[in-house]
């Protein structure tokens, strides 16, 4: 299979109905040590050959099982190794073919009279003699796609493309360069997904997760010792998600309650307490081992949240205080203790589905929050790349 995003791809999936039908299968099949070979061959730097030429089925298999891990740390350095590991598998493959039918892009054969002479002259530099064969074909356009394809994945320059009629046309090397790109999105796009599915999900893949983290550790060994990790950590507001910043900067009287105390409420103490939770079932008292942090650093902010609200929502319904700790699990107290944590749920922040169902005025979705399912993951993937930046930076420093 030359991706598991791709035509191929899809049809085999198709078979199993849904995607829950097909995870549920795959412990059936693949023991996780197997499932793990697609990532442990990093350490030799050479791909198995029964990896590359693995059937379909099978390689779809192996590579599902590790998004499936993957619902239990959507960003993280686990998501790392696998873009890696099955980047350079898929890449492998892509470059023994010369057909791209299978991939996930749009992509066109060109045929040669749709560009003009003069420019194919200019671009492929056809007057040019000393120029080997192989070059020429490297730098040949033969590939086209829809720009508006195109703009969806390539968020830079135009300056480099050849583009006529609408389609941008490209090399093959071009091609492979956008298709990285693609696979990279999908990959996100299927991680969140699953995240949502995650407590739905058999043992095999949490087992699998922490496998997968482990190998991760030592993989990412220099970077592990600067940078942890997703986990407790001091509240980054830069890195909020728009609905969250809305919501902070006080709502309406219709949108109050639902804005403050089951949006941010069930945000804030998640993403200072327990960002990346193994399931939506976790208590708080699982988490910390006392309330300081609830009552120095989470209240604060929702209540002053809930006085620039109009009317100011505290003053107007002072018990929802009581509901704040409800929605914290603490049951319907304005007195809680750590110990009746468990008493009522500790709501787990809505699904953007959910918020823009309940509360449109809320999602101003911008450029991050493509393929993002819920506040958290937006919270999670920021902190994930903001920490990735400043240890490379650290990195170049060296």
């Amino acid at each position: 299979m030359l991706d598991p995003f791709g035509k191929r791809a899809r049809e085999i999936l198709k078979e199993f109905e849904n995607i829950n039908n097909f995870l549920e299968i795959i412990p059936t099949y693949l023991d996780i040590n197997l499932a793990l070979e697609r990532i442990i061959w990093l350490k030799s730097d050479v791909i198995p050959g029964y990896i590359l030429n693995a059937d379909d089925l099978k390689d779809l298999m192996g590579f599902y099982a590790l998004l499936g891990a993957l619902a239990f740390s959507p960003y993280g350095f686990e998501m790392e190794l696998v873009k890696e590991a099955n980047l350079r598998i898929y890449l492998a493959r892509i470059e023994r073919t010369k057909n791209f039918e299978e991939l996930s892009l749009s992509i066109e054969l060109a045929p040669e009279n749709e560009i003009p002479q003069r420019d194919l002259t200019i671009i492929e530099k056809r007057l040019h003699s000393e120029i080997s064969p192989e070059e020429r074909d490297r730098i040949a356009l033969k590939y086209k796609i829809k720009l508006k394809d195109f703009l969806s994945l390539n968020e830079g320059s135009l300056k480099s493309v050849y583009i006529k009629n609408g389609y941008v046309y490209l090399t093959r090397n071009q091609v492979i360069e956008l298709w990285k790109k693609s696979f990279e999105r999908n990959l996100e796009r299927a991680v969140n997904l699953l995240y949502e599915l995650r407590d739905e999900l058999p043992q095999y893949y949490l087992q699998l997760y922490n496998r997968l983290s482990e190998i991760a550790r030592e993989h990412f060994k220099k970077r592990f010792e600067k940078v942890e990790k997703a986990s407790a950590q001091p509240l980054r507001f830069d890195l909020f998600p728009p609905c969250i910043k809305m919501a902070l900067g006080g709502v309406p009287s219709g949108l109050r309650n639902y804005a403050i105390t089951v949006l941010l409420t069930s945000f804030l103490s998640y993403a200072r307490i327990c960002p990346n939770p193994p399931s939506k079932n976790v208590r708080i008292k699982d988490c910390i081992k006392d309330l300081s942090i609830i009552e120095k650093e989470i209240l604060p902010v929702i209540i002053e949240a809930g006085n620039r609200c109009s009317p100011p929502l505290f003053e107007d319904q002072p018990n929802e205080i009581k509901n704040i700790w409800y929605h914290l699990g603490f049951g319907y107290t304005s007195k809680p203790r750590l110990e009746d944590s468990g008493t009522s749920t500790w709501y787990f922040p809505p699904n953007c589905s959910k918020i823009r169902a309940n509360a449109p005025q809320l999602c101003k979705p911008d450029k991050d929050c493509k393929y993002i399912k819920n506040p958290l993951t937006y919270y999670l993937r920021k902190l994930y790349l903001e920490n990735k930046k400043e240890s490379q930076g650290e990195d170049r420093n060296e």
